[in-house]
């Protein structure tokens, strides 16, 4: 198991120079949960070869340049680690594969010989790219994170397991195969859980006419708050057109709940049945429903589509 601990500092000040959206984002670190947990342990097989040796969440998709030119690529991983530093959290957990680890343990290191190396070559191309590593590279040092090796794929629900000795708090989890183009949702999605100081999750929802394929959520509105009294995983027959995303807030009973369910779904331990333990408790979950496209990159298409469209959103 590898595990490497980057600390961090808070700042408590914010500068008149800061970009808007920056701006923003780092007042939530008051409102906010600290600690984000990251699943990317799965063999990916849908994506073979590719995925053989590296996982899915290092597969690239575009994104702005910092010198406002040409889109540039990163792997996912770093996509989703930036939108959730610029939401605020400095702790993070992320699961690993112990076949495919070291691409996003490298990738996710500070490596000041590689930037050395841009600098040498003079190339004006190259300072986005210094600039960019330079940005990830701060960003990395501001945080704790804890890197958690899942020697076996056994499921959602026991990667999330895995965590439990690094969560003492309310935490966000996201999937590491999932990209949003957009990350407004989290603070909206994480407002709502600390607003409702009883809940024990908070569900990321939205309605599809295709439901293959996804865990179900049914709900019911009260005090202008959704419910949710029901969640199945991949349902044969879906009771409602809610498909649950991958990226929810739970309080840690999370981990008790997991350890009371029962294998479900491929023979693997699933977070959807765990959330039914849940509610089958009386605990509360809430939810929030969302319109904004997100893509899961587990199949070529899927990847395609995604690809194409973080083109398209970030082309000048």
């Amino acid at each position: 198991m590898y595990k490497f601990l980057f600390f961090y500092t808070f700042e408590y000040f914010f500068s008149s120079f800061l970009h808007s959206e920056e701006l923003k984002h780092r007042k939530m670190l008051f409102l906010i949960m600290k600690t984000a947990v990251i699943t990317t342990g799965g063999l990916g097989t849908r994506l073979l070869t590719t995925t053989k040796e590296s996982p899915k969440t290092m597969l690239p998709l575009y994104d702005k340049s910092y010198d406002g030119g040409d889109p540039m690529l990163r792997p996912l991983i770093e996509l989703i680690f930036n939108n959730l530093y610029n939401c605020g959290f400095r702790k993070f957990c992320i699961i690993v594969g112990s076949k495919t680890k070291f691409s996003i343990l490298h990738h996710m290191s500070i490596d000041e010989l590689f930037i050395d190396l841009l600098k040498k070559r003079n190339s004006f191309y190259d300072k986005r790219f210094i600039k960019t590593l330079s940005t990830l590279y701060k960003k990395i040092n501001n945080c704790e994170i804890h890197w958690i090796e899942q020697s076996t794929p056994m499921g959602f629900g026991h990667a999330l397991l895995s965590a439990k000795k690094f969560v003492d708090d309310d935490f966000l989890l996201h999937a590491g195969d999932t990209y949003f183009p957009n990350y407004d949702f989290i603070p909206q999605l994480i407002k709502l859980s600390k607003k409702t100081q009883n809940s024990s999750c908070g569900l990321l929802l939205q309605s599809k006419k295709h439901l293959k394929g996804y865990g179900i959520a049914e709900i019911q509105k009260k005090k202008n708050m959704n419910i949710v009294f029901n969640v199945e995983e991949k349902p044969k027959l879906p009771k409602s057109n809610l498909v649950i995303l991958p990226v929810y807030t739970f309080k840690p009973n999370i981990f008790d709940a997991l350890k009371h369910t029962k294998i479900g779904h491929n023979k693997e331990l699933q977070v959807t049945d765990a959330i039914k333990t849940l509610i089958n408790s009386n605990e509360k979950v809430i939810a929030l429903k969302m319109t904004k496209p997100w893509f899961d990159i587990g199949t070529p298409h899927n990847y395609f589509k995604a690809f194409a469209y973080s083109y398209k959103q970030n082309k000048i």
